[in-house]
């Protein structure tokens, strides 16, 4: 038998906030994994951008204009949801750390209505920027962007809405709270992420 002392962790609880559970550390790690996957697009579309004289380039399809700029209606509308979506999922980040039951219900409701018009308005955003996929390799990268980002959006909009159904129908334990903290992070990661996004897709090509 050792006789080594040891130390007891029997009363430590299971789940923390923040930097204490891990789940917040696989949850930001990922998070920063695809951050890499974006600064690679990013770098694609701007090596792009120095090989053509015209941005966007012109496409035999178009014949308005040699330089069909992207819409900024739907983009513009889709920013301001998303940075004003901020608002309701920082109220659940709050309410989750406050033990605050019903609070969490609303936000997390407003916040997946929120992801789903945004999903919405994300499908109108592919016809407003006037090439398709495989139009050039300007469409190329810039439907990837798009698309990408819509994927995050689904992903965060389904994980909003299977934390709310749990919140009305199961049990508000500390498990399911950090949940919702992780939830909180990944939002304002999409949105930060799309502010790059916006800038680059709908105002870069008006600065050439």
């Amino acid at each position: 038998m050792s006789t080594r002392a040891v130390i007891d962790v029997s009363e430590l609880p299971q789940h923390e906030f923040d930097t204490y559970d891990p789940v917040w550390w696989g949850n930001n790690l990922l998070l920063a994994i695809e951050t890499s996957m974006f600064a690679i697009l990013i770098a694609t579309y701007f090596y792009l951008r120095q090989n053509f004289t015209l941005w966007p380039p012109p496409v035999a399809q178009l014949t308005a204009t040699l330089r069909p700029l992207p819409e900024l209606g739907y983009g513009t509308a889709n920013t301001i949801l998303l940075v004003l979506g901020c608002i309701p999922m920082v109220l659940a980040d709050l309410s989750a750390r406050r033990d605050d039951r019903r609070a969490s219900q609303i936000w997390l409701v407003i916040c997946a209505i929120c992801g789903f018009v945004a999903i919405v308005l994300r499908g109108f955003e592919f016809s407003a920027v006037y090439f398709r996929w495989d139009s050039n390799a300007y469409g190329s990268v810039v439907w990837f962007m798009l698309g990408m980002h819509m994927l995050h959006l689904m992903i965060l909009t389904t994980e909003t809405v299977l934390v709310a159904i749990w919140v009305f129908k199961r049990e508000y334990d500390m498990k399911h709270r950090v949940d919702i903290v992780t939830v909180a992070i990944y939002w304002y990661w999409v949105v930060a992420i799309w502010l790059i996004l916006y800038a680059i897709i709908y105002f870069t090509p008006r600065l050439g």
